[in-house]
C-alpha cells in the first residue's frame, strides 16, 4: 500500500492522463512497467524509487500545454510541435522545486532524449542522457505503443513493440538497454494478467 504522498503522486498522475484523454491507469501501467525493468537491471533502492515516480510523473509538464494543442486531433504545425516537446523542460523545472521530487527532475526533463542525439528537448547523445531518463524513454513507447491512443487508430502487440524497438537498438535507444528490456520480458506479466481475467 503506497504512503499518503505516493497517493498523491497518483492522483496527480490520474489527473494529467484524463486531462490528456487516456485510459485509465496509464501512467500507473508505465510506472509498473518500469518497476519491473528497473529489478531486472538490478538498480538500488534509490534509483528504483526515483525510477518508478519519474516514470509516474514523466509527463506532468503536460499540465503547462493548453488544451487546444494537447487535445489536436489534426498534424500539429510547427510552432505546436515545438509547444508540446517544451513539457520536458516544463515538468523538469515544476517538480525540481519540490524537495521530495527533485530526484526525479532528470527523468522527467530527459526522457525524450535519444541515443543517437535525434530526441529533445536538448538533443543529448549516448551516455550524455541520464540512464534512469532513458529507462523511462524505453518503457514509455513500449506503453505508448500497446495502448489506444485518440491520434492512432489501432493498438500494436506487445510482439510488434519490441520489434520496434529492437529495430531502434543503437539509434533511439541504448543497446544494452534494448537487450535488457526484451531479455526481461517486461510485458509478459502483464500477458498472463489479461489471460486469468
Amino acid at each position: 500500500m503506497p504512503k499518503a504522498p505516493d497517493d498523491m503522486l497518483l492522483l496527480l498522475a490520474e489527473a494529467i492522463d484524463s486531462r490528456e484523454e487516456l485510459a485509465a491507469g496509464s501512467s500507473l501501467r508505465v510506472m509498473e512497467h518500469a518497476g519491473r525493468f528497473g529489478k531486472a537491471l538490478k538498480l538500488g533502492a534509490k534509483d528504483q524509487r526515483a525510477l518508478e515516480r519519474g516514470a509516474l510523473l514523466r509527463d506532468i509538464g503536460k499540465i503547462r500545454v493548453p488544451n487546444s494543442v494537447l487535445l489536436k486531433y489534426t498534424i500539429l504545425t510547427h510552432d505546436e510541435w515545438v509547444l508540446i516537446r517544451k513539457h520536458t523542460h516544463l515538468g523538469g523545472d515544476l517538480v525540481k522545486i519540490i524537495p521530495s521530487l527533485k530526484d526525479i527532475e532528470p527523468i522527467v526533463r530527459f526522457h525524450h532524449e535519444c541515443w543517437d542525439g535525434t530526441g529533445y528537448p536538448d538533443g543529448l547523445e549516448g551516455k550524455k542522457i541520464p540512464r534512469l531518463a532513458h529507462i523511462v524513454r524505453i518503457v514509455d513507447v513500449f506503453c505508448a505503443m500497446t495502448a489506444r491512443r485518440s491520434y492512432r487508430k489501432n493498438i500494436h502487440s506487445a510482439g510488434d513493440a519490441l520489434a520496434h524497438i529492437k529495430s531502434e537498438s543503437g539509434k533511439h535507444f541504448a543497446p544494452d538497454l534494448v537487450k535488457a528490456f526484451i531479455d526481461a520480458k517486461i510485458g509478459k506479466a502483464e500477458k498472463e494478467k489479461a489471460r486469468k481475467r
